[in-house]
């Protein structure tokens, strides 16, 4: 059996032609059987081995906590959810980010001031230049 194509005369754009051409290739050139063979050699492909996730939840995102309870919840995750967890969390914007960005931009280095989070005030620059300086 022959796989149908469409002339270019065919009221289709460029485009429309060579999606229907393929179509028709696909389903034309289907065989009707399966072997019994192909579906016993199936393998089942083998797990990528990757690192632990990361715990990305931010249970200290919560304005009402202190900023000791906050660090205690980031304790041990990377050091830009630290960066995160020292700022207000109030996402006010005032610095120019929320606090999330912020965090990332002084991790990457894109952003260098430590003073930006009004908020958080003496005790979150403190806080960010004490994180900083050990990473």
């Amino acid at each position: 059996m022959s796989i149908p194509v469409l002339p270019p005369s065919a009221p289709f754009t460029s485009e429309q032609r060579a999606y229907l051409n393929g179509f028709f290739a696909g389903v034309f050139g289907i065989e009707g059987t399966v072997s019994s063979n192909s579906v016993n050699s199936f393998e089942a492909p083998t797990p990528v081995q990757s690192e632990p996730a990361v715990d990305e939840s931010t249970p200290w995102h919560d304005p009402g906590l202190g900023l000791d309870e906050r660090m205690e919840l980031a304790q041990g995750r990377p050091i830009r959810l630290q960066l995160m967890a020292s700022m207000a969390q109030l996402d006010c914007g005032q610095c120019g980010y929320a606090c999330k960005s912020y965090a990332e931009a002084l991790a990457d280095g894109s952003e260098t001031s430590l003073r930006k989070c009004i908020p958080g005030g003496k005790e979150t620059a403190n806080k960010l230049k004490e994180l900083m300086a050990a990473a």
